[in-house]
């Protein structure tokens, strides 16, 4: 006979406006205009303008905004703020731009770009349109990575034309002669060998393209020694060849590609952190987002069918069951942006009363270490919630903007027993390296016994991984001669 046990479990649910309400705290800033735009597209009962009364802070009767708390959220469900990129951390100006005055140019992507150049050669009919086909073919760094068998089985399945070999050859070597140089290669020791085609033929010139040609493997791997032995040079004549090397483009088609991305890439910062006194003042950057409210039309008419509902008409009942639910949507959606800022406000504040040193003195040295859970342990939110906060915005300080994951770090013990940020472990690195010798580099080994002169304990397979972090190679790839 089995025995039949009732268990009782608690459990929490989030409901689908919470977590709604959970993936508005996530938003940007410009993705908050957009979600506003759309409410407003979609809710008649919602209109821009600042509220006049409290009546529209009152929560829908059908489903309250509950608080988001710890009980009710599981971390996995949310983004991490490890998913922000690392290369997203670079300081940009520290003036703010409305982004009304972001000034905007029309420019020709790399297929329009050459393209327009194949009217200047002596491509027939059919061939421009082979010439059409691989210029489309072409990655974002300007390589043709496909081979030239699967480009003719293309053209003639998809745009009907029946040619050999010979004559795709003969147009992606007309692509080659095109500007930006180097474009239409199948790798990058083919690239560059291209662009060096185009220069005059002096002796620097001319050894570069043996050392691309003969010793690509021993130069990318900075094997300078093996590379005079075979070829008979001096130090002075590798050293001339590698500096014609090193000024050639790798990824031309990329560097045409993202030229306007670069020139106009802004960050509107989410928060304003402003120092006074040595107080600070943390606001919203609320530039471009329309404050909305209920419209009081919506409102007026829902009073219409006050009263015993019994004796409204079956029509008057639909139509007031729609103009409640959109009132009720749009109480929600006003709360819900009041409950997003002032979320976003607590954190801010949490994280700049944790990191005051560092506000005031503007050194990565003063960043103490600091984790999500600290900031959710300071303000009673959910981790989670902190996550969301922090994964995808930025703050304007008197020192640069930053993403918020600046601001966070593990620590690493002092030999005096103080805990410092390793991001500022990071910084050290990189001045080691930027200061050592390059014709003898830092091995990670002497990195470590460095960092131990200025009383920092840290093992060698963490400098490896804080160096890699850092996107620099290991001191065999960064010799130089």
């Amino acid at each position: 006979m089995n025995d039949q046990k009732l268990k009782q479990r608690q459990t929490a649910r989030l409901t689908s406006r919470q977590i709604q309400l959970m993936q508005m705290i996530g938003l940007s800033n410009v993705e908050v205009e957009d979600r506003i735009q759309s409410e407003l597209e979609i809710n008649p009962a919602l209109e821009e303008g600042v509220e006049e009364d409290d009546d529209t802070r009152k929560e829908s009767d059908n489903e309250e905004l509950e608080p988001i708390s710890q009980d009710e959220i599981i971390l996995g469900d949310y983004a991490s703020i490890d998913d922000v990129p690392e290369y997203k951390l670079r300081q940009v100006e520290q003036h703010r731009t409305p982004r009304e005055e972001i000034p905007f140019t029309e420019g020709s992507s790399l297929q329009d770009h050459l393209l327009s150049q194949l009217s200047l050669t002596s491509l027939s009919g059919e061939e421009v349109e082979v010439a059409r086909y691989i210029v489309g073919s072409l990655d974002n760094d300007g390589y043709l990575r496909r081979d030239l068998l699967s480009i003719q089985d293309d053209l003639a399945i998809r745009m009907g034309i029946n040619t050999d070999l010979e004559t795709i050859e003969h147009v992606l070597s007309v692509i080659q002669t095109l500007d930006p140089p180097g474009i239409g290669a199948e790798d990058l020791r083919h690239c560059l060998l291209l662009q060096l085609e185009r220069r005059e033929e002096t002796t620097a010139v001319a050894i570069a393209k043996k050392i691309l040609e003969q010793m690509f493997v021993p130069f990318s791997n900075r094997h300078y020694d093996k590379i005079i032995s075979r070829l008979h040079l001096t130090d002075e004549e590798l050293r001339e060849a590698i500096r014609v090397i090193t000024h050639l483009n790798p990824k031309p088609g990329l560097d045409f590609n993202t030229r306007l991305e670069e020139t106009f890439f802004t960050v509107v910062p989410d928060f304003i952190v402003e120092e006074h006194d040595d107080e600070f003042t943390v606001s919203l950057n609320n530039d471009g987002i329309a404050p909305v409210r209920v419209n009081t039309t919506f409102t007026q008419q829902m009073s219409e069918y006050s009263g015993d509902i019994r004796r409204i008409p079956q029509q008057k009942k639909e139509v007031a069951r729609f103009v409640k639910q959109k009132i009720d949507d749009a109480r929600w959606f006003v709360e819900a942006l009041r409950q997003r800022q002032k979320t976003l406000l607590f954190t801010m504040q949490a994280i700049v009363e944790m990191q005051k040193e560092y506000f005031i003195m503007g050194d990565v040295a003063y960043l103490k270490p600091l984790i999500l859970q600290d900031v959710a342990d300071a303000t009673g939110l959910d981790v989670s919630t902190i996550s969301r906060v922090t994964s995808t915005k930025y703050v304007q300080t008197p020192f640069g903007t930053f993403p918020l994951k600046h601001f966070f770090s593990e620590g690493t013990m002092t030999d005096a027993g103080e805990e410092i940020s390793t991001r500022h472990v990071k910084e050290l690195l990189a001045e080691l390296i930027e200061q050592e010798d390059k014709s003898s580099p830092l091995s990670d080994e002497a990195m470590v016994a460095q960092l131990k002169e200025k009383g920092l304990n840290v093992a060698r397979r963490t400098v490896a991984k804080y160096r890699e972090q850092l996107g620099i190679p290991v001191a065999r790839l960064r010799k130089e001669i």
